[in-house]
C-alpha cells in the first residue's frame, strides 16, 4: 500500500507539472511575442546602419552608433536635462510627499475630500496635466501672467518656458504635480502601518514632535521611501508627455526620451534612435537594480 501511495502521489505531482506548463507557455509565448522579439529586433537595428530609408543597404556596425548617440552634444545635452528633471523631481516628491503624508496621518474633519482632491492629479493624464498647465504658462494670456501683471509683480508678460533653467524648473514643477499624489500615498500608507504604542511610548519618555519624527518616522518609513524613491526616479527618467505638450522639442528642455522620439521619427534615423533607447534602458535597469537592492536591504 505505501509503495501505490507513492506512484499515485509521483503521478499526481507529474500531471500538476504538465498541468502546470500547459498554463505557463501561453503566456510565454505571448510575452516573447511581445517583448523580448521586439527587444531583439531592435537591438539588431541599433547595430546596423541607418540609412534604409535613403537607399543605403543595411550593414554591420558594431557599436558606432553607440558611441555616435554618447558622444553627440544634442544628446548630451538631453541626457543632463534628465538628470536635472531626475534630481530635481525626485527631491522635491520625497520632501513634499513626507510632508503631505505626515500632515494627513492624523485624522481630521475632512480628511476624506482632501484625501479625493490630492488623488485629482495623479488620477489625469500626463497630456491632460499638460494641456492645462500649458494655460497657466501661456505668455498671451495665461493665468501666470495675468495674476502676475495685475498683482504689479512684473510689467510685461513672460515667455516662462522660454529659458534654459527656469523651463526646466517650471516643467519638472508640472511632472512633480501629478505624480506627487501617488508618492503622498506611498509615505501615507507606511505611516498607517506604525503603531501608535510607538509614539505613546516615546511620548512618555519626553520626546517631542521633532524627535519623534527624526528617529521614529524617517527610520520606519525606510522601505516607504525605498518605493517611492524608485517610483519617483523612473517616472523622471521616462518623463515626455509634459515636456511635450509645453514646449516640445525645444533643446533648452528636451529630456532623453523626448531626443530618442525626435532621432527615431523625427529625423527617421531609425538605429541611432534604437541605440539611444537601449542607453536609456541601460540606465534606467541599472538604477531599478540598485533601488531594488536598497529597498531589500531596508526590508531585512
Amino acid at each position: 500500500m505505501p509503495g501505490r501511495w507513492n506512484r499515485e502521489g509521483d503521478r499526481s505531482a507529474r500531471e500538476t507539472q504538465i498541468l502546470g506548463w500547459i498554463l505557463v507557455v501561453p503566456a510565454m509565448a505571448a510575452v516573447g511575442a511581445l517583448i523580448l522579439y521586439p527587444l531583439v529586433k531592435g537591438f539588431q537595428q541599433s547595430i546596423q546602419s541607418g540609412g534604409i530609408l535613403f537607399g543605403e543597404l543595411p550593414g554591420y556596425v558594431g557599436t558606432r552608433n553607440y558611441r555616435d548617440v554618447l558622444n553627440d552634444p544634442t544628446s548630451r545635452d538631453a541626457m543632463r536635462h534628465t538628470l536635472e528633471y531626475v534630481l530635481l523631481a525626485v527631491s522635491l516628491e520625497l520632501v513634499l510627499g513626507i510632508f503631505v503624508a505626515v500632515t494627513l496621518h492624523r485624522v481630521f474633519r475632512g480628511r476624506g475630500f482632501v484625501l479625493a482632491v490630492l488623488i485629482l492629479p495623479w488620477a489625469l493624464p500626463s497630456v491632460v496635466s499638460g494641456v492645462l498647465w500649458r494655460r497657466v504658462f501661456d505668455p498671451d494670456n495665461g493665468l501666470l501672467n495675468s495674476v502676475l501683471l495685475h498683482l504689479h509683480i512684473i510689467n510685461q508678460p513672460q515667455v516662462w518656458l522660454a529659458s534654459g533653467r527656469g523651463a526646466i524648473i517650471y516643467i519638472t514643477l508640472v511632472h512633480v504635480w501629478g505624480v506627487l499624489p501617488l508618492i503622498s500615498l506611498i509615505f501615507l500608507a507606511g505611516l498607517q502601518s506604525v503603531p501608535d504604542e510607538v509614539y505613546s511610548a516615546s511620548a512618555v519618555d519626553g520626546a517631542g514632535p521633532w524627535r519623534q519624527f527624526r528617529y521614529i518616522t524617517l527610520p520606519l518609513l525606510r522601505p516607504s521611501m525605498a518605493i517611492a524613491l524608485t517610483v519617483g526616479t523612473l517616472l523622471a527618467i521616462s518623463i515626455f508627455d509634459e515636456i511635450y505638450v509645453l514646449n516640445g522639442t525645444a533643446l533648452n528642455t528636451r529630456s532623453i526620451l523626448i531626443q530618442v522620439y525626435n532621432t527615431t521619427f523625427v529625423e527617421a534615423d531609425f538605429a541611432h534612435g534604437t541605440a539611444l533607447a537601449f542607453v536609456l534602458a541601460a540606465v534606467t535597469a541599472v538604477l531599478g537594480g540598485f533601488y531594488a537592492l536598497a529597498l531589500r536591504r531596508s526590508t531585512v
